[in-house]
């Protein structure tokens, strides 16, 4: 059962900056941008980043920009990692949070968040998530249960549970973010193919010290065969693109002595490899296609020497 929504009261009431990057979306981007702007939560600051669609999205946004909480932001083609930091480097609000323009929200997902990042006093709110095919849907995904959590009193334990378990959320998206912790941190996304969202999320975590989760699937994950993860995996060798994120993790943390979280590297690697094999078969990958690019994208990387039990 999920947290029964206290909406805050109108001084506890502080802005969130939603940021949605999008790319020919014109299929979608009318329900993402209805399911925010129609949030129970209302003070929120929209940041619509059009980077260089080609087809009718700038169309279907236009009439939403009506709403002065939208800020639309039409730019040349970056990628999605540059369109994301466009948008934190313009957000004002207290929070931050993030949306594909594919997907879309339960009404209620930000009062949710916001109660319970108050009512914990947490650095950050994680919701659970639903998968929505076109012919039926998976609730609540991840398996989550509703608690807060230090993660600095058991990194190791925290990341085991959290990041590298049977069905983890680390998805950018489903997050409530505090904005001045991002900032002061300087951690901004990456331009890789894959998994810059989870090398943000990865990143920021030594400076966070507490994280609360919400069990109730608010986010609605749409399931679709012309998404990015079926186009890099014909485009490329996706151990080699987790291999090299893996590696830019690793130089992070050792780069600001963030020396504690070095001992779950390991276990990123795991999860990495585990990553590869499940979404190389979503994409249709036969098995020994699969084994080659982990033997041809993994060789003589940093990533292997974890996996093998040593360090770099």
């Amino acid at each position: 059962m999920g947290a029964t929504l206290h909406r805050p009261s109108l001084k506890m009431n502080p802005k969130i900056s939603v940021i949605i990057p999008c790319y020919n979306v014109e299929a979608y981007i009318t329900r993402c941008l209805e399911s925010v702007l129609q949030q129970t939560y209302t003070n929120l600051e929209v940041i619509i980043v059009n980077d260089g669609s080609t087809d009718n999205t700038d169309a279907r946004i236009q009439p939403f920009t009506a709403d002065n909480r939208v800020r639309y932001i039409n730019q040349p083609n970056g990628g999605v990692s540059a369109a994301r930091n466009v948008g934190i480097g313009v957000a004002t609000g207290a929070y931050l949070a993030f949306v594909d323009s594919d997907d879309y929200l339960t009404l209620t997902m930000y009062d949710a968040l916001v109660t319970a990042i108050t009512a914990s006093n947490a650095d950050m709110a994680v919701c659970n998530y639903n998968l929505i095919y076109d012919t039926h849907t998976v609730m609540s995904y991840s398996q989550m249960k509703e608690q807060a959590v230090d993660i600095k009193e058991d990194i190791y334990g925290y990341f085991a549970r959290f990041c590298a378990c049977p069905k983890p959320n680390n998805y950018i998206w489903s997050r409530l973010y505090k904005t001045d912790i991002i900032k002061k941190s300087g951690v901004l996304f990456e331009q890789y193919p894959l998994a810059d969202d989870t090398l943000f999320n990865f990143k920021l975590l030594p400076h966070l010290n507490k994280v609360t989760f919400i069990s109730q699937g608010l986010y609605n994950y749409y399931q679709r065969e012309s998404s990015n993860i079926y186009t890099v995996a014909n485009k490329h060798n996706l151990a080699t693109v987790y291999a090299d994120v893996f590696d830019a993790l690793e130089a992070y943390w050792k780069k600001w002595e963030f020396n504690d979280w070095l001992q779950v590297l390991p276990l990123r690697a795991f999860s990495c490899l585990r990553n590869v094999y499940f979404y190389a078969r979503l994409a249709g990958l036969a098995d020994k296609e699969i084994t080659e690019c982990v033997i041809d994208g993994f060789n003589n990387r940093n990533i292997k020497k974890y996996l093998l039990g040593g360090d770099s």
